[in-house]
């Protein structure tokens, strides 16, 4: 087995957010400096996260609006997506070509794919909701769907309200599509947030909690999944 396989993706998550103890945060490092396919690894996960962080970065709705400029909470929106598109463009380029202070090349992103579909969503807007879900439906039963095809939503901020069985208004659609094999998984730092709050969260039976969505994204991203902001 190589040294490269014995750290699984959760601990180099785990360990780029600076969430490990002491030993195994340097266990790491020694390893990667011993393994360059474990640095490359690290580098990939790194550089992703910064440019995820960056396109999902929180911009306050403004209270008012000028009607001549157009809505700024959409604009904000698309600018979000071109980065995170911008990002994926890049990442093959730059992992190719870059590498981390140790000095070892790093991996390629693999290539999107037609058949594996991440879609987001981080409003409570019911008609944004009810798209995500439209959308996912479309995907596992439309034209050009295939048996191999896999579909996840994640939700974050207020998003989290999907899934949220106190708030959610699509029980129902999200049942039926958990029958078809579609995933869903409800950001664990966004529930955390909430909880801080005081605020009791009571997920449908379907929402997974094992992830954040910034991990969940960067993960599909490296596999190669076409990423999709509703």
């Amino acid at each position: 087995m190589k040294k490269d396989d014995i750290i699984s993706d959760e601990q180099l998550s785990a360990f780029t957010d600076g969430e490990l103890e002491s030993d195994e945060e340097n266990r790491i490092f020694t390893l990667s400096e011993q393994c360059p396919e474990l640095d490359a690894r690290l580098c990939q996960q790194r550089k992703i996260k910064e440019m995820v962080q960056h396109a999902y970065r929180d911009v306050p709705e403004p209270r008012r609006r000028d009607k001549r400029a157009g809505p700024r909470g959409s604009l904000f929106s698309l600018a979000a997506a071109a980065v995170l598109a911008l990002a994926v463009g890049l990442a093959g380029g730059w992992f190719a070509s870059r590498s981390l202070e140790a000095g070892s090349a790093a991996a390629a992103v693999a290539p999107a794919s037609r058949d594996t579909w991440l879609l987001h969503v981080s409003t409570s807007d019911p008609v944004r909701m009810q798209r995500a879900l439209d959308r996912a439906e479309e995907l596992m039963t439309g034209g050009g769907a295939s048996s191999n095809r896999q579909v996840e939503i994640v939700a974050n901020e207020a998003g989290l309200n999907l899934l949220r069985s106190d708030t959610t208004p699509f029980a129902e659609r999200i049942r039926a599509l958990a029958e078809q094999d579609v995933l869903f998984f409800a950001c664990n730092r966004a529930i955390e947030r909430l909880q801080e709050r005081g605020v009791e969260v009571r997920l449908v039976p379907e929402a997974n909690t094992h992830y954040s969505a910034l991990d969940r994204v960067v993960h599909r991203m490296q596999q190669g999944w076409t990423y999709e902001k509703i």
